[in-house]
C-alpha cells in the first residue's frame, strides 16, 4: 500500500478544507438569514464557476484529496437555490 506521508503542508490545507465544510454547515441565524461565512463556504466547495473550480483543485492538490469526489458531492450536498 503506497500511502503519501501527511505533511504539515498538507494538514494545514487540508485544514483549510475542514474549515469550509465547518463554515458550510452553519445554521441559519436567528433571524432566517444566511450567515455570510455559510454562504461563501457552499460557493467554494460546489465551484460553480472556472474560477472557483481552480481556487478550488489548488486547495484540493496541496491537501492530498481528489477535487473530482470534493466537487460533486459538494453539489449534492448544497444544491443551488431554485
Amino acid at each position: 500500500m503506497d500511502e503519501t506521508p501527511i505533511t504539515s503542508d498538507r494538514k494545514l490545507w487540508r485544514a483549510v478544507l475542514e474549515q469550509a465544510y465547518a463554515d458550510a454547515e452553519l445554521s441559519l441565524s436567528l433571524d432566517g438569514s444566511e450567515p455570510v461565512e455559510r454562504l461563501r463556504a457552499r460557493i467554494f466547495l460546489r465551484a460553480n464557476s472556472s474560477q472557483e473550480e481552480a481556487a478550488l483543485s489548488l486547495v484540493c492538490e496541496f491537501a492530498d484529496i481528489p477535487t473530482d469526489r470534493v466537487i460533486p458531492w459538494a453539489r449534492k450536498r448544497y444544491p443551488l437555490a431554485a
